[in-house]
């Protein structure tokens, strides 16, 4: 069910200054430069490579003395870091070309660990008010084998007014703005948004090839006064002489128009558009302000076993409605509609996550949706029910490796379950922490190599086991997992920093140390994922000033080679769906960990 791989190695390199920035037993890796490839689903353990240098006086050497099989990285020590370099991979013994990747001489003198895409500027939008760099996602918009990036802008918040966001958004037309960049810099397009897209987490995304043309679209959620990349404006479409449904003091649109448009991702145009889920009231939703009507998601999955469907809900606290639509041909059908007020699933009301999971739960081929407490078949019927109520921090994967198929780990605000580990297919709790408290956060990664499996930790508590054992310890956070410094465990990605909470007891990256912005409470990237190199995960940060995109990419070398994670459903999955609600990490759909490696008897 995947999305192809793409036809490109993704040659790629990077290199890190900072001694301070890196952990003590590994500050050997600093200023040397890293540079690591894709490996293919198609690859096998004996694929073997060459890798080439070309400097500035156009000289041509190859750096590896022997065929590079055990890995798809290689550290390089001997380059001339005060000039461009140009690396050139092939396979061992066969001088065809398969990717090159040059690193500039700025960035290999100054040990910059990323790449730097330059944002747009915003005066003609608003002279004003700035837009900060949000959420993120990438897709390959053109069609050339690499991934393009969409980012989601808000416009920032003034800090001297009583009420701050409604103020703010009552002086701009557009409240969010969507651009698209290519890797090298190029800006693609722009969408603004209109005034009746409130600013927060409401204005999600997704991109992704709908039609099978070869290209990503991206689906998103329009109303009157969204203006597309081609410059056409959604204008007073029912007539009622007004395009602004904004509420003076109200941080909540209160009606008119909204519709689901997907959007060319070479141009910005609008290329099909249907009515989005219907508002009715706001008392349908469960309160009388519109905050929990306004509870929105786009996202994504194949509900058919073929083409990739957009995923569009509404509620989570109380009612809630998802559907499902295919766009084949231009045009937009409704695949399925899951509707708790249908008489049938009156029971899954209320039991919505701030974010959604997808992933083929029960391996029929084709994918259900996790919405938090209750899963929803890839039909658009209820497959199971916990019962166990809304909760924030949700994660889908193979987190217990002795157990067949998926497993699902989540905490909760509501009822007398605080965490829970359930099996994905059934619903069964597997184990669970009892607290009647809001458990506002949970995640899940291999961290320890004592301990079989990943472990699980929730704010506060203590890790645990995949089996439920209390392990006696806390981790340093609760945010984020990420592939980085090349070990099969995972290290903790918070707040500017990462760091590996066991095996290596320290700081692996002190990622403020180059002005990044902090994302407010989210304390996480715009996205993260493995979209560039070899197996580990990149993050893509807003500088501080917000001017400018960083692509950071490991510099540390590994001993490992996997096939490039998007290849994985699951994760290809989590990685577009990140940006949906309150953002989740990555989880692959096969374990990736420490229980890999061959213990002595």
């Amino acid at each position: 069910m995947s999305q192809l791989p793409p036809v490109k190695r993704m040659l790629w390199a990077s290199i890190n200054s900072l001694a301070s920035a890196t952990l003590q037993s590994h500050r050997g890796d600093n200023d040397k430069i890293l540079v690591s490839w894709r490996m293919f689903p198609t690859d096998n353990a004996y694929t073997a490579f060459d890798l080439y240098r070309t400097d500035g006086n156009g000289l041509e050497v190859k750096v590896n003395s022997e065929p590079i099989v055990n890995s798809t990285n290689f550290q390089d020590t001997k380059a001339d870091r005060t000039v461009d370099n140009t690396y050139r991979l092939c396979y061992a013994g066969n001088n065809e070309t398969l990717e090159t990747y040059t690193i500039t001489a700025r960035q290999a003198s100054e040990g910059l660990p990323f790449l730097t895409i330059s944002l747009r500027g915003t005066a003609d939008i608003d002279p004003l008010f700035p837009y900060k760099a949000n959420d993120a996602s990438i897709g390959d918009l053109d069609g050339d084998g690499m991934y393009e990036i969409v980012l989601k802008r808000l416009v920032e918040i003034v800090a001297d007014e009583e009420d701050v966001e409604s103020a703010t958004a009552s002086k701009v037309r557009h409240t969010t703005l969507f651009e698209a960049y290519k890797l090298d810099g190029t800006f693609l397009w722009r969408i603004a948004s209109g005034p009746n897209i409130p600013l927060g987490n409401s204005a999600a995304f997704a991109v992704y090839d709908f039609d099978g043309d070869g290209k990503c679209e991206v689906a998103l959620r329009t109303a009157e006064g969204t203006v597309f990349g081609d410059g056409t404006e959604i204008g007073d479409i029912n007539g009622d002489g007004k395009t602004d449904y904004r509420i003076p003091g109200a941080n909540y649109i209160h009606g008119g128009p909204e519709f689901l448009s997907i959007i060319e991702g070479t141009t910005g145009k609008e290329l099909a558009r249907t009515d989005y889920i219907a508002l009715g009231t706001s008392e349908d939703w469960g309160d009388d302000y519109y905050k929990r009507s306004s509870s929105y998601r786009i996202g994504l999955g194949n509900f058919s076993g073929t083409n990739t469907s957009i995923l569009i809900c509404r509620g989570v606290y109380a009612k809630m409605v998802l559907e499902a639509w295919d766009f084949q041909g231009g045009e937009l059908s409704k695949r399925w509609r899951f509707d708790t007020t249908d008489g049938v699933h009156d029971s899954y009301a209320g039991q919505g996550n701030h974010s959604l999971s997808v992933g083929d739960v029960d391996a029929d081929g084709m994918d259900e949706v996790v919405y938090g407490a209750c899963t929803i078949d890839h039909d658009g019927k209820g497959l199971n029910n916990s019962g166990f109520g809304h909760g924030d921090a949700l994660h889908l994967g193979k987190f217990d490796p002795s157990r067949p198929g998926l497993q699902i780990w989540s905490c909760f605000e509501t009822g007398s379950i605080g965490a829970a580990l359930r099996d994905a297919r059934t619903g069964e709790v597997l184990w669970r922490y009892n607290d009647s408290s809001d458990v506002g956060a949970a995640l899940v990664a291999d961290i320890d190599p004592a301990s079989p499996g990943c472990e699980m930790w929730w704010f506060k508590g203590n890790v645990h086991s995949c089996t439920g054992v209390d392990l006696g310890y806390t981790a340093s956070s609760c945010n984020m997992a990420i592939w980085w410094s090349g070990s099969l465990n995972r290290q903790l990605l918070n707040s500017r920093r990462i760091e590996a909470p066991i095996e290596d007891s320290g700081r692996v990256f002190s990622i403020y140390e180059y002005k990044v912005d902090k994302r407010g409470s989210k304390s996480n990237p715009c996205f993260y994922g493995d979209i560039l190199g070899d197996w580990r995960e990149e993050m893509i940060m807003s500088a501080e000033d917000g001017t400018a995109l960083y692509i950071f990419s490991t510099w540390y070398p590994t001993n490992y080679k996997f096939p490039y994670l998007m290849s994985d459903h699951v994760y290809e999955m989590s990685a577009i769906n990140q940006n949906i609600g309150y953002n989740m990490p990555t989880q692959l759909g096969y374990y990736l960990g420490s229980d890999l490696i061959k213990k002595e008897p």
